[in-house]
C-alpha cells in the first residue's frame, strides 16, 4: 500500500488532514476480520450468507479472507506495520455486509439482501461510499426479475447520495467481459491498471485479465451506460490485511477487486473535504482528475486515479 499511496500522489497533499475521518463506508463481501488495523471502526456488521446462527450475526468474521483484505485497502491504519501498509482512508467508519461464502461465492439474492440493508443503514448512519468488490455471473440460471431488482436498488442508492464503486471484474483482456453489477450506470466501474509495475510473475495485470467494456445496454431509461468501464487504478500485489492475522497480519492479492477500494477511499477523502457532493458530481470530479494513460476507453476509462489531483481541485 505504501507504493501505492506514492503511485497515486497521496503524498502531495496533507495526509493528516484528508484521511476520511468521520465518512461512513459500506462494504459488501466476505465479511470482515478483528484485524488490528481495523479495530474499533467497525460500526454494523451482518451475515448475508447464513454461515453462522443467529446469534452469532453480531460478531465480526469473515471465513475466506477477502472482505478483510479490501477493507484494509479502504480503510486500514496500519497499526500492525506502523503505517507502512495503511489504507487510502484510515479512519473512515466501516459497515460490512457478508454476502460471499467461505469459499468466495455468492448469488444475487445474497447481494440484494445486503443492499436492502445498506438502504436501512442509510437511515442510522449517514453512508456515503458503498464498496461491492465481487463479480457476479449474469447467467440463464438467474431469474431476470431478481436483476431488475438488483438495478433498482442499485439506482435507488446512488440517487440517494451513496456513491457505489464496483470491480471491473477479471474476465479480460477480451472486450465486453465486465460483471454485471460493474456494468450498471449507476456505479463507478474500476478496472485494474498498473502502469509499468510489472509484478512479481513478470506480467502486467491489466493486460492479462482486467475486464474490459464497453458495457452491455442493461437499462434504456439512463442514458449512455455503454462506457465501461469508468475509471482505472493499480490492484497488482497489493499488501493489505490478512484475515488470519494472528498467523500473518498481511498478505499480498491482485485483481480488481484490489483496485476498486482504493477508489472508495479516495472518495471517502474527497467526501471529508467536500461532504456536500453528490454522486454525480464525485464521479465527474474523479474523470476531471484522472490521468488518461493513451489507451482505449474500454480499457483505461478516463484513465488513472489521481489523488493528489482530485484533492486539489476545487468545487465550483
Amino acid at each position: 500500500m505504501d507504493r501505492i499511496r506514492k503511485m497515486l500522489g497521496c503524498d502531495l497533499y496533507d495526509a493528516s488532514k484528508y484521511t476520511g475521518r468521520g465518512v461512513y463506508v459500506a462494504v459488501l463481501d466476505s465479511g470482515i476480520a478483528p484485524h488490528p488495523d481495523l479495530r474499533g471502526r467497525i460500526v454494523e456488521f451482518r451475515d448475508f450468507t447464513g454461515e453462522r446462527r443467529i446469534r452469532m450475526q453480531q460478531r465480526v468474521y469473515d471465513d475466506n479472507g477477502h472482505g478483510t483484505h479490501v477493507c484494509g485497502i479502504l480503510a486500514g491504519n496500519g497499526a500492525a506495520s506502523r503505517g507502512k501498509y495503511r489504507g487510502i482512508a484510515p479512519e473512515c467508519l466501516l459497515l460490512c455486509g457478508k454476502v460471499l461464502d467461505r469459499k468466495g461465492g455468492g448469488n444475487l439474492i445474497s447481494l440484494i439482501r445486503g443492499l436492502e440493508w445498506v438502504i436501512e443503514e442509510k437511515k442510522k448512519y449517514p453512508i456515503k461510499v458503498l464498496n461491492i468488490s465481487i463479480e457476479m455471473e449474469s447467467d440463464d440460471s438467474v431469474d431476470e426479475e431478481e436483476w431488475k431488482t438488483f438495478r433498482k436498488y442499485m439506482n435507488f442508492i446512488w440517487e440517494t447520495g451513496i456513491t457505489i464503486v464496483a470491480a471491473a471484474g477479471n474476465k479480460g483482456p477480451n472486450l465486453m467481459t465486465l460483471s454485471p453489477i460493474g456494468e450498471c450506470a449507476s456505479c463507478i466501474c474500476v478496472g485494474c491498471h498498473d502502469g509499468d509495475y510489472k509484478g512479481r510473475k513478470g506480467g502486467r495485470i491489466c493486460d492479462e485479465y482486467s475486464s474490459r467494456g464497453p458495457g452491455r445496454d442493461l437499462d434504456d431509461s439512463i442514458s449512455n451506460p455503454l462506457k465501461k468501464p469508468d475509471i482505472v487504478a493499480p490492484g497488482t500485489d497489493i499488501v493489505s490485511c490478512h484475515y488470519k492475522y494472528n498467523v500473518s497480519p498481511y498478505i499480498a492479492k491482485s485483481g480488481t477487486s484490489m483496485s476498486a477500494p482504493i477508489v472508495s477511499g479516495a472518495c471517502a477523502l474527497c467526501l471529508q473535504k467536500y461532504p456536500n457532493l453528490n454522486s454525480s458530481d464525485l464521479r465527474r470530479m474523479l474523470f476531471h482528475s484522472a490521468k488518461d494513460l493513451g489507451e482505449s476507453w474500454s480499457k483505461q476509462g478516463a484513465g488513472m486515479l489521481q489523488i493528489g489531483q482530485l484533492l486539489a481541485r476545487k468545487v465550483v
